[in-house]
């Protein structure tokens, strides 16, 4: 088969994610699944307005929106373009795993591992906080790529360098980071090791310095107002796995 019917293929699949995670996002953000998991985790999707079961027609990704036109078939008021928009998001970030990684278990997990990066931060923007649960379900999945790479070392290497950074971070600057980023950026670095978390780590501090320069500018609010960083972590974490290895490459040959 050749990459360019795999990439719409997994385009596709990568919709179906989306519309899980983003689903599970906003059950974490409504309460769902802090008072009862298993129902908030399984329990079939419904209009945010009538609180009726969403049609099966509506669960169909992208699709089941542009043929309902955006309305719910029982009370006729509008679905967020968050869901639709969030599919796209997912399917597109499935391509770009299947075009660079190729088609395997490994390009699915660590697929899955930024689906659920993405998925924190959704949370984070919405109530500014991570659940424990999605981390631990992060660290979990991560066991294959992590025995994948034969050295655990350096995994743990990774995960101790970004819980001391932002461990720094935080004590010379209260409040910049909350206790959740602090273990993601743990997990993180724990998936990427140490090379790799190097690039995590400069990509979502440079990206989050500057999103919250011009967000403190645009609210008048000053610097320290304090912005979700799950967001940046997540940014850094795709882009690491998709081209951390190019990105390295570059240091190398500046440095030396």
């Amino acid at each position: 088969m050749g990459i360019l019917p795999i990439t719409i293929i997994s385009f596709l699949f990568g919709t179906l994610w989306g519309s899980f995670f983003y689903t599970l996002a906003i059950r974490y953000t409504d309460g769902s699944m802090a008072a009862k998991p298993l129902e908030g985790l399984f329990s079939r999707s419904r209009c945010p307005a009538c609180r009726n079961e969403i049609s099966p027609i509506m669960l169909i990704p992208i699709f089941g929106y542009i043929i309902q036109k955006g309305k719910c078939r029982n009370c006729g008021s509008t679905i967020p373009v968050w869901y639709p928009a969030m599919e796209i998001l997912y399917g597109a970030m499935a391509a770009l795993f299947a075009w660079n990684t190729g088609v395997s278990i490994y390009a699915f997990n660590i697929y899955i591992l930024a689906s659920i990066a993405l998925c924190i931060a959704i949370i984070d923007v919405k109530t500014l906080t991570i659940p424990d649960s999605l981390i631990i379900a992060f660290v979990l999945l991560s066991a294959y790529p992590v025995i994948l790479n034969y050295n655990i070392r350096d995994n743990l290497f990774g995960m101790l360098a970004l819980f001391a950074v932002f461990m720094v971070i935080l004590l010379l600057f209260p409040g910049s980071f909350g206790g959740g980023d602090v273990k993601l950026a743990s997990a993180i670095g724990f998936l990427s090791g140490l090379e790799q978390s190097i690039v995590v780590l400069e990509i979502s501090l440079v990206t989050g310095a500057l999103v919250g320069i011009i967000y403190a500018l645009k609210t008048k609010k000053g610097l320290r107002t304090k912005i979700p960083f799950a967001p940046f972590l997540a940014v850094g974490l795709i882009i690491s796995l998709l081209y951390g290895r190019d990105i390295l490459l570059v240091y190398f040959r500046i440095l030396y």
